[in-house]
């Protein structure tokens, strides 16, 4: 119950601030709600197809927006999910896996805990916002998106998120503080703060971010959780190829013998082309990998770190996309890792099939040497319906 109060409470306090700073000349809805409902069926086997199990999971989202002022805004926004079938039973506590949020304040609520059916809910952002042209300010559950690449981001170090959580696309959120300072028209700083529920969970930094020579720079530093972090990347283009690249380097306050220093780094590049074609590469450097990976097909639980993007030192991603027409295009992915010569084979089908209602079809195949043979370890298939209001 403590989970709806939560909600009950939050809602009225952001109509009553909004009823009280409406005015006459307001044309702005005081109040505006978005949101979607998913259907996904999926189904995975290991090697041999007959040794399938499926799941189905029924996805809503609901987005609140109160706009209280010319200034100040709120939102709130809520994810519902359902999950049933016979891949459930096979993963110990799969409730409480997915009830687990890296937030200050336990906004999130699981309804029904059963061995094949599942229903959880959290609160994923709520917050308050001032904005104006010099200022911008948000204070509450949150995303703070620091990063620069389309796959690995080294600089997203409050809310790094796993890029095979394909049905996620808003992203984790965090309960912080972010102050944003416009300093001219190609400068910005912003200083952010996450507080943890113990002192070795505190994340507090700041970001400069630049214009200069048509490329795009930043740079950050602070403290994240056990470590100073220190990093950069640019954005901007070689002839009509997308060029990006971002780093962090992240040095342990106490050194033991647990502890290590970490670099990480990703660079990327990408062009779209006149044919409707688009090509993307990227790779990913991780200094101190733990080159352990589960390669269960799951992406229910989705934490990661910006100290560990990825489990392996050398990562390297490829992606072409072709649009077959207005209503839909064909995306075929990978990732390869020398360890163990681990591959992961993504391809996906998107078709927007009527206004606001989208179907796609989305494989994940998880390949790895294993006992002195390469294996196909799980494949996972995925038909996924979204009808969005």
């Amino acid at each position: 119950m403590k989970f709806c109060n939560y909600i009950l409470t939050g809602i009225l306090y952001f109509i009553c601030l909004t009823v009280v700073a409406q005015t006459e000349e307001t044309k702005t809805p005081w109040i505006e709600l978005n949101g979607y409902i998913k259907d996904i069926q999926s189904t995975y086997f290991i090697q041999k197809i007959d040794s399938n199990a499926s799941v189905n999971l029924i996805h809503n989202r609901l987005n609140f927006k109160f706009n209280i002022s010319p200034k100040i805004s709120g939102r709130l926004e809520i994810r519902n999910r359902i999950f049933y079938g016979e891949q459930i039973k096979q993963i110990p506590d799969f409730g409480k896996t997915i009830n687990q949020y890296n937030g200050l304040l336990n906004l999130s609520h699981l309804w029904i805990d059963e061995k094949s059916f599942v229903a959880h809910s959290v609160i994923d952002r709520m917050l308050i916002q001032y904005g104006d042209e010099k200022w911008d300010i948000k204070i509450g559950r949150q995303r703070i998106n620091w990063g620069i690449n389309n796959i690995w981001n080294p600089n997203d170090i409050f809310n790094a998120y796993n890029f095979l959580d394909f049905d996620y696309e808003e992203r984790p959120g965090n309960d912080a503080i972010r102050i944003q300072r416009n300093l001219n028209t190609n400068s910005v700083l912003e200083l952010a703060y996450k507080p943890g529920k113990n002192k070795e969970e505190h994340t507090a930094a700041f970001l400069y971010k630049f214009n200069k020579w048509k490329y795009d720079f930043q740079f950050l530093g602070g403290v994240y959780q056990t470590d100073y972090v220190f990093g950069g990347g640019w954005a901007g283009n070689i002839k009509e190829a997308g060029f990006k690249g971002e780093m962090s380097y992240f040095i342990p306050k106490k050194n033991t013998l647990d502890t290590s220093e970490t670099f990480s780094f990703s660079i990327m590049a990408d062009q779209t082309f006149k044919n409707d074609w688009y090509i993307s590469l990227a790779s990913l450097y991780n200094s101190n990998p733990t080159n352990v990976f589960a390669g269960n097909g799951s992406f229910y639980n989705s934490n990661l770190s910006a100290k560990l993007l990825f489990p392996f030192r050398y990562n390297f991603y490829a992606t072409v996309m072709k649009t077959i027409s207005p209503i839909a295009s064909f995306n075929f992915s990978f990732i390869y890792s020398p360890e163990k010569n681990t591959l992961i084979v993504v391809p996906s089908y998107a078709w927007n099939v009527a206004t606001n209602f989208d179907l796609d079809f989305t494989a994940q195949s998880f390949f790895a040497e294993q006992t002195n043979s390469y294996k196909n370890l799980i494949t996972q298939i995925y038909i996924r319906g979204r009808w969005s209001f």
